[in-house]
């Protein structure tokens, strides 16, 4: 299970597990610890009615990137944060920088 260096699961052990019915299979290990701080990009007050994917729409231009700014605060659930939360913004890195597969 190859994992691409840009992605979320980058430098994650991959463990080899029994499943109920006795296949075995490959999972990414969960991140315990937030990763090394990288560059940030802003700090966001949340306010009324901001949720995760809306934030991460209006930093990253893509709701679905929003375990970036997940990855960058404490361990959090997404559902619980709230308004009055100091969210840690990062910069954009590979996963939120758009490439083509072909020049024109």
């Amino acid at each position: 299970m190859p994992v691409k260096p840009d992605s979320r699961f980058a430098n994650l052990s991959v463990r080899q597990v029994t499943a109920p019915d006795g296949t075995t299979r490959q999972v990414i290990s969960l991140r315990l610890v937030r990763p090394a701080a990288g560059e940030r990009l802003a700090r966001h007050r949340v306010k009324q009615g901001e949720t995760i994917d809306l934030l991460a729409q209006h930093f990253y231009g893509d709701e679905g990137l929003w375990w970036r700014i997940l990855d960058a605060n404490p361990l959090i659930y997404p559902l619980d944060i709230a308004p009055g939360d100091l969210l840690d913004i990062p910069a954009a890195g590979p996963a939120t920088r758009i490439t083509r597969s072909r020049s024109f």
